[in-house]
């Protein structure tokens, strides 16, 4: 049997010197040296997220963050535009309804990219106190241009929320400079750690509005947050092994710097993409993430190719579900991913697309 390879956007192959982290016993937590520790911890994230604001630290998936900025930063006094291109952007509608917060729908279809001057005709003329997007829609490929959205959000002074959870250490991603006044990352995707931890960045435009809200939860109060992370402490028992593991993580970003991350994503993308290029497959023709690579195949059905990657070759890539089982599957370059998972991962396909070179031992060049 081959070896397993994990091409799916999260969880993500893990780099040994990090999985040998959560191995460790977790410290005792309410010291003053673990105090220390999680400030290094934020210096950090602001790096990743490339701000000069506050980052609460969560110990939850990336929807306990979406939930928590929805319950923090909106209330009913708020009319929320939503960019829905998928599962994920659902997400923001399905939060909007549990918690009584009015929106209204920019349905993206499949085939199409947000057209700029349609969104901003919407908010110039429909009151809109708040903009609610997916940098990158995970479920369809899609990469939105937040670098342009984040400049008409600011325009008409709209309150601009950006789940960044599959975009940051990924792709370019400047939250600051791109007008970005909340952003969310979770620990599972090009961050390269096991699930669990999340995260919401705030600017001062978002620290004022929470400054006004009242709390709506208590595990999700991120005032709570804030305060208890003033003393480097958190509120309630965090997933200290897992902190363990970013702390790591985020040093070595720094010591391999973000633009080189980033440039090893784009990398693998582009390589990946080329060494399919002569294949039935096809590739979102809009914006790319470097994160992953939604692929379609006309006449096959998605979530067949899905199975025999995992049946055939022990490869396992990400299925869709709904409408899109059977349209598009996902292939991840996220995380510790080297040139023989992708040459494997290359030679799968081809096999599967043409079945007679399934047994071949050739090794091709990406």
């Amino acid at each position: 049997m081959e070896k397993l390879r994990l091409f799916t956007p999260g969880p993500v192959p893990i780099e040994k010197h990090i999985l040998a982290i959560g191995n460790k016993q977790p410290p005792y937590n309410r010291t003053e040296k673990f105090s220390e520790f999680t400030h290094e911890l934020l210096r950090g994230l602001k790096y990743v997220f490339q701000t000069v604001g506050s980052v609460a630290l969560i110990t939850g998936s990336g929807t306990a963050a979406m939930e928590a900025s929805v319950l923090n930063f909106l209330d009913a006094t708020d009319k929320v535009l939503i960019i829905n291109g998928g599962s994920f952007g659902q997400r923001w509608c399905d939060l909007c309804d549990i918690h009584s917060i009015s929106y209204d729908e920019y349905n993206v279809p499949l085939e199409a990219d947000v057209d700029l001057t349609h969104l901003s005709d919407m908010l110039l003329n429909n009151r809109y106190t708040a903009l609610l997007i997916n940098a990158h829609e995970t479920s369809t490929g899609h990469l939105y241009d937040i670098q342009a959205i984040g400049r008409i959000a600011r325009r008409y002074g709209i309150f601009f929320i950006v789940d960044a959870i599959s975009t940051i250490c990924a792709d370019q991603f400047s939250m600051d400079d791109w007008h970005v006044d909340v952003a969310i990352l979770s620990s599972q995707k090009a961050l390269a750690l096991p699930p669990g931890l999340s995260f919401v960045a705030m600017n001062q435009r978002a620290m004022a509005r929470l400054a006004r809200g009242k709390p709506k939860s208590l595990y999700f109060n991120l005032k709570d947050y804030l305060t208890n992370q003033q003393r480097g402490q958190l509120p309630y028992t965090p997933a200290i092994g897992l902190m363990l593991q970013l702390h790591q993580r985020l040093l070595d970003i720094q010591q391999q710097t973000l633009p080189a991350l980033v440039l090893q994503h784009q990398q693998r993308a582009e390589s990946f993409r080329r060494g399919i290029e002569d294949l039935a497959f096809d590739v979102s023709p809009f914006r790319s993430s470097n994160a992953m690579t939604a692929l379609s195949c006309e006449g096959q059905d998605a979530s067949e190719t899905v199975e025999a990657l995992r049946n055939r070759y022990n490869i396992i890539v990400a299925p869709n579900g709904g409408d899109l089982k059977s349209k598009l599957f996902r292939i991840s370059h996220m995380g510790a991913q080297d040139d023989d998972d992708l040459t494997s991962l290359i030679r799968a396909l081809r096999g599967i697309a043409f079945p007679e070179t399934r047994t071949t031992t050739e090794r091709i060049e990406v």
